[in-house]
């Protein structure tokens, strides 16, 4: 069966998610974390696409990321994978695939942009690897919140974060805050589902504005079989 084509509006955000094959770490020492960012970076760059956000976990890695072209994403994640997996495999004398199949990714609607990224910055956290989102070595949460290190050099701040403020200390503080408030377990969940099946998370007004591209057939369908109703009456 030929694989579903991936639903990509160059412009608009997209939720990346890389994992391990066989759940099998991919991460272990800071200089893994540090190539697979600078790889990244260059990846990006060649390939027109924005990068906004992410986290790097152990066995899997989550991006936000604004491709300019159709062909952007898969391009910058196809060349990132291969050179990471080379490095990998070389560091280690090992061989064979350490992705989970193809990369995950969920196109995401301009006005949750910003839980997107809470939800990818929180991710240490949620998964009981740190305690405070600040104390995250391998996310861009510190570069978000005026901290200093190389993601602030490269990141490329999505719009809906410039209406967070009017200065750079004004959306710092903004989101330092939005972060701290956190977000109800339902988004999590929802932002998870749609992210792990390759599901755009947007509202209906959205799927409205882009019916032409075929966005009513990207949706998450009740799991079983449809529910049975009552039949109506036909009046003569």
């Amino acid at each position: 069966m030929a694989r579903k084509a991936r639903f990509v509006i160059p412009g608009e955000a997209m939720h990346v998610l890389v994992r391990g094959h066989n759940h099998q770490n991919i991460f272990a020492t800071e200089i893994d974390y540090k190539n697979y960012l600078d790889w990244l970076k260059l990846a990006a760059k060649e390939f027109d696409s924005a990068v906004h956000a992410y986290a790097l976990m152990p066995n899997h890695a989550h991006l936000l990321m604004t491709p300019k072209k159709e062909e952007s994403l898969a391009r910058t994640m196809q060349s990132l994978g291969r050179r990471y997996a080379q490095y990998f495999n070389q560091s280690r004398a090992s061989s064979g695939t350490i992705w989970q199949g193809r990369f995950c990714s969920s196109l995401i609607d301009p006005n949750y942009v910003l839980r997107c990224q809470r939800y990818i910055e929180l991710n240490p956290v949620r998964s009981g690897l740190e305690i405070r989102p600040e104390d995250c070595q391998n996310t861009s949460y510190a570069s978000h919140i005026g901290g200093k290190g190389d993601s602030a050099a490269w990141l490329t701040d999505h719009p809906a974060f410039w209406g967070l403020g009017n200065t750079p200390f004004e959306r710092q503080s903004a989101w330092a805050a939005y972060v701290k408030e956190g977000a109800p377990h339902h988004e999590d969940k929802a932002i998870t589902e749609h992210v792990l099946r390759s599901i755009p998370w947007v509202s209906e007004e959205f799927r409205d504005r882009n019916r032409k591209l075929g966005m009513q057939e990207w949706s998450i369908k009740p799991r079983g079989r449809p529910k049975m109703h009552d039949s109506v009456p036909i009046k003569n």
